[in-house]
């Protein structure tokens, strides 16, 4: 499946897209999983990211598990938020921060 990162997301896993394998998920058979289970997985396997330096400012970095936590998912361009939700090998997760704005 692909994962696909927006903004604060991208920002906190280092990247705006992965691919991730269901048998990759721990306790996850076949080529399918659990929205839920897809996003423990990336939360506990993205580590922070290191501080960014600004000048003479250090600003610290969210981690992806935080930024997870307040996101809204696409599954295949629908909305989704049941983490019970099944997720398949060809499937696509865009992972969208809060936006600010008008």
């Amino acid at each position: 499946m692909d994962i696909r990162y927006f903004a604060a997301a991208a920002q906190a896993a280092g990247t705006t897209e992965e691919h991730l394998d269901p048998r990759d998920i721990a306790g996850s058979e076949g080529t399918e999983t659990t929205l839920g289970a897809v996003l423990e997985h990336l939360a506990r396997n993205i580590p922070a990211a290191a501080p960014v330096f600004d000048g003479p400012l250090m600003r610290k970095t969210t981690s992806l598990a935080t930024v997870l936590g307040r996101c809204s998912f696409l599954l295949n361009g629908v909305s989704e938020q049941d983490s019970s939700a099944i997720m398949r090998s060809g499937d696509t997760l865009d992972v969208l921060p809060p936006f600010a704005g008008g």
